[in-house]
């Protein structure tokens, strides 16, 4: 993917973004928290498994994340690939989104490093393409 001027900076700021996926030619779009810091590289998101966007997913792996330009008037829209992650990896990066989410918990929360709650999910986004979208 080529990079693009200033997709890197805005997308550091983004703490939101909107992941949109596709349902027999529908796009959803529903905001999502961003961990990720790099637009270049695998991006991951925490969800759970019996959501719309995970069927989603199953079916078309196509999926677009959408956050605004540090420029008024523009946005950035990266098109990817998204895959979803196994059980051991969503296990762990899971615990510690838990507590990122709920630091007041990290006393008397915890997450035995063996528990496997069939309902996490962890989705990978591998980005293909990007571009700077000007509104009209």
């Amino acid at each position: 993917m080529n990079e693009i001027a200033g997709l890197q900076e805005a997308f550091s700021e983004a703490k939101a973004v909107y992941f949109t996926t596709f349902h027999e030619g529908e796009e959803r779009n529903r905001p999502m928290t961003n961990f990720n810091n790099d637009p270049y590289r695998m991006m991951w998101f925490p969800t759970k498994r019996d959501t719309r966007k995970v069927a989603d997913i199953e079916k078309n792996p196509k999926v677009l994340i959408t956050f605004p330009s540090l420029d008024e008037g523009a946005y950035y829209e990266i098109e990817g690939r998204a895959e979803l992650e196994d059980d051991s990896v969503t296990a762990e990066k899971w615990r510690w989104w838990y507590l990122y989410w709920h630091p007041s918990q990290r006393r008397r929360f915890w997450f035995p490093a063996t528990r496997k709650d069939q309902n996490r999910l962890i989705i990978n986004v591998y980005p293909q393409s990007a571009k700077l979208v000007l509104k009209e």
